[in-house]
């Protein structure tokens, strides 16, 4: 953005908002970006919302309560301006922290019905019930204040009912006076507060297209400004459009919003895609649609604002920069994850190069660094980092996990007043970071760490970049000890059940131990099991296998065997989630406050 002049929109411009993906990391760094947007009285302006993966989760749930409050339909009878904008943000900041804190991760496999089902079924995978937490825990709660009865809440759990009712279909919003079909984009050009077009960006497996899902249709939405002499095989298809069959308009009344965010944040090779059947065919034969993560094609949500044409451009961008190293591992799977990382590095300079220098736009990274001053303390640099090595929090905060774990008070508040600062130096130039805070923001009280105990941050910054073992290593010694404790339990247990199975085999340990060919072969075997095993394209993939064996086996005497497998399989993981959830995601978030 031009350095010498403020970010402005008229009533006659079209604003497009786009947030990155990158997990909660983003998720949250967005909700910063929102609060000083609502201050800047910008959020009234936008008319195209793009989301992608963690920006998709955040971005969904911001257009719930929008759509309450365009609609007059609050609780609180809170009308449209930019007090209302500002309560909204506030309680998004309150409500979907909250959220986040429940550990939607870990919690996938609380449910030991439902991780019977991952296991059977070819219909329901880990997307398929990331999909109903994101219902549970971050929409359901904003659109409706009403409990869920007892008995829809049984069937949920026991997967004989699914109970997220919030559609696609049902997301536009029709302010006051408008009436169903209502042109949003005539309506918008006098409209004093926009109604905006939510986009949830996802990629298809299938043809490497983008594939967008919005209130009006799904599919792959060709830029009308682009010549494209083949048409996409999965065109958009709209949900009032009498021309699609009985089947089609079936499947698209049953797409979900929590459906179309848990698409666009389908992480490729940590998540199995999520399958669309009944919209399209060829050839007689039906296509699976295979959706994942919208950030494998756009990271940045930036060509829909293209596609839609949009004057004004604000991109908020949380995702990952490519680490520098002086001698990179020459391991196969740790060169395809560096090289993955080159070709998306690629594929985000070739959108946004020039994106910051164009009049009219704002954009912005984790990376980015703003000039503090006294009511606003910044982040200590420097912002990169000699051979991945670095304690500056800038670099710290751009190398934060983007998992959907537990996160903590001080992780998640240090993103979000990142957010709201550099969204500041770009949109304000820095004028508002001159004077005290107008509005009371929770993740204002990370100042306090910044400047009296920086210390303290940076170690917390450190441990935030881990995916494992977060909570013995705030812990200190005493964490290392209770570590230790765990690993000497864990292996004791391990070796019970080993001896237990070698003796029912009347397979004694000392003859074992005595026998250098069996202990050989025991380690040759091993060893090519874990080569194969590291050889799989999809880890993930043996579980689909495993799966497949166990619906073969019907009949006879192996009937009590698949049932033992089942139980092993479902309900040992949900009662060491439960654990986790009940004592180590409580201290280690107390930990991060």
């Amino acid at each position: 953005m031009n350095s010498q002049n403020k970010f402005q929109v008229t009533a006659t411009d079209k604003l497009g908002l786009a947030l990155s993906g990158g997990g909660f990391r983003a998720a949250l760094f967005h909700i910063g970006v929102l609060a000083r947007m609502a201050e800047l009285d910008l959020l009234r302006h936008v008319q195209v919302l793009s989301t992608v993966s963690g920006g998709s989760i955040v971005g969904a749930m911001y257009y719930l309560k929008l759509k309450q409050l365009l609609e007059e339909k609050r609780p609180d009878g809170l009308k449209p301006g930019k007090a209302a904008y500002l309560q909204l943000v506030k309680e998004l900041e309150r409500e979907f922290l909250s959220g986040v804190q429940t550990n939607i991760l870990a919690r996938t496999l609380l449910n030991p019905f439902k991780n019977a089902k991952m296991l059977l079924s070819d219909d329901y995978s880990r997307s398929d019930r990331l999909s109903e937490l994101y219902h549970e825990t971050f929409y359901k709660p904003t659109q409706s204040q009403q409990r869920e009865s007892f008995s829809d809440w049984l069937l949920d759990v026991l997967c004989i009912k699914d109970t997220r009712a919030i559609f696609l279909s049902d997301l536009k919003i029709y302010p006051p006076g408008t009436q169903v079909g209502f042109d949003i984009r005539a309506y918008n050009k006098t409209a004093e507060y926009k109604v905006p077009m939510l986009a949830i960006n996802a990629t298809t497996l299938n043809s490497g297209e983008l594939w967008k899902f919005t209130a009006s249709s799904v599919g792959v939405a060709l830029a009308p400004q682009d010549n494209h002499p083949i048409p996409s095989l999965y065109p958009q298809l709209y949900f009032d459009d009498p021309a699609l069959s009985e089947q089609q308009h079936k499947k698209l009344a049953s797409l979900t919003l929590s459906d179309a965010v848990a698409a666009s944040a389908c992480v490729p090779s940590l998540f199995t895609p999520l399958s669309i059947h009944d919209l399209y065919q060829q050839n007689g034969e039906e296509i699976v649609v295979e959706l994942v993560d919208g950030g494998v094609y756009d990271n940045q949500g930036l060509a829909t604002l293209s596609d839609e044409s949009c004057t004004h451009t604000i991109c908020s961008d949380a995702s990952g920069q490519l680490q520098y190293t002086r001698t990179p591992s020459s391991k196969l799977i740790s060169v395809i994850f560096r090289s993955n990382d080159i070709l998306m590095i690629r594929v985000r300079g070739s959108e946004t190069q020039n994106l910051r220098n164009r009049p009219n736009t704002g954009f912005w990274h984790l990376r980015d660094s703003f000039e503090g001053s006294e009511h606003f303390p910044a982040f200590s640099t420097p912002v990169d980092s000699s051979d991945g090595i670095s304690n500056g929090q800038v670099y710290l905060l751009s190398a934060i996990r983007t998992d959907l774990d537990a996160f903590t008070d001080i992780e998640a508040n240090s993103l979000m007043y990142d957010g709201y600062c550099l969204s500041d130096r770009f949109l304000n130039q820095s004028d508002g970071l001159k004077v005290a805070p107008s509005e009371s923001w929770n993740f204002l009280n990370i100042r306090t760490k910044i400047s009296q105990d920086s210390a303290k941050l940076t170690h917390q910054l450190q441990i935030a970049g881990d995916l494992f073992f977060k909570l013995f290593r705030l812990m200190g010694m005493n964490g290392r000890i209770i570590a230790g404790i765990l690993a000497l339990i864990s292996l004791g247990i391990i070796w019970a059940v080993l001896y237990a199975i070698l003796s029912t085999y009347q397979v004694k340990i000392i003859t074992l131990l005595n026998s250098p060919k069996i202990l050989t072969s025991m380690l040759v075997f091993g060893s090519a099991a874990w080569f194969l095993f590291s050889m799989l394209p999809e880890r993930i993939g043996t579980i689909k296998k495993l799966a497949d064996a166990i619906r073969k086996v019907r009949t006879g005497k192996a009937v009590l065997p698949l049932v033992y497998l089942v139980s092993i399989l479902t309900v040992i993981p949900a009662i060491i989630v439960y654990i986790q959830l009940k004592i180590f995601n409580p201290k280690y978030l107390e930990l991060g406050k």
